[in-house]
């Protein structure tokens, strides 16, 4: 077995662990606290959502097939990884001082264009919409606050 798909494995397994047991005892906790008064979704609606991004992540690895080295571009290893890495920090850097929807925008065009995506069309798309969907849900159904801009 590939060491992406025995990691990727690791990684279900501790998702797995961590929504089934810590994620509801955090639920737990604010109740025995008496802290889940206020208006809100609870602490446990973030956690829910990485675990199950990891969940999703994680069964996408098992499930696609192996490539050999001479396949995989520049993006897609170590080089990929630490610029993705350095592209986050920027974005986390930006995020409070310019807004939640600007930066996610300029977030996905960044890793369309860098990553090389295929459909320069869909991508346009995505890049416009989802952000404005993602903030839609999460300061009106989730009532999460996120960090504005002065033109949003």
């Amino acid at each position: 077995m590939r060491a992406d798909r025995v990691l990727a494995l690791v990684l279900l397994a501790a998702a797995a662990l961590y929504l089934g047991v810590l994620v509801p005892e955090v639920g737990r906790q604010q109740t025995a606290l008496g802290t889940g008064d206020f208006y809100t979704v609870g602490p446990t609606v973030l956690p829910v959502f990485a675990g199950g991004l990891v969940v999703i992540f994680a069964l996408a690895v098992v499930a696609t097939t192996p490539r050999t080295a001479s396949e995989l571009q520049f993006t897609e290893g170590l080089g990929g990884a630490a610029l993705f890495a350095g592209v986050v920090t920027v974005t986390a850097f930006l995020m409070p001082r310019i807004g939640f929807l600007p930066v996610s925008v300029g977030f996905l065009a960044v890793v369309f264009v860098v990553f090389r995506a295929a459909t320069w069309w869909i991508c346009a798309l995505l890049t416009l919409a989802l952000p404005v969907l993602l903030d839609q849900i999460l300061r009106k159904v989730f009532l999460i606050p996120l960090p504005g801009a002065a033109l949003f």
